[in-house]
């Protein structure tokens, strides 16, 4: 039981961090066109850390959740027959 309730907060705490508005700079890139005939790719992909640790949190959470939904199904399961 307390693995399904530690795994259903991890994942309402991941999905909150992942639907939290990131700190965005207050302005632009705007103004001229730096390096334009180069393409440029961020190092961590387009997320913000806030939004990748909630994405990992969030699975974790699931992950946790599904395996102690598992275990007490499987324990209920396990002395219904035993009857």
């Amino acid at each position: 039981m307390f693995l399904v309730i530690l795994g259903a907060v991890a994942a309402a705490i991941g999905l909150v961090l992942l639907l939290l508005p990131s700190n965005q700079a207050s302005f632009g890139w705007y103004a001229y066109a730096p390096l334009g005939d180069s393409t440029f790719f961020p190092p961590a992909g387009l997320l913000s850390p806030q939004s990748q640790i909630g994405m990992v949190v969030f699975i974790v959470g699931l992950v946790a959740l599904a395996f102690g939904a598992g275990w007490l199904l499987g324990l209920g399961r396990a002395t219904s027959h035993a009857e």
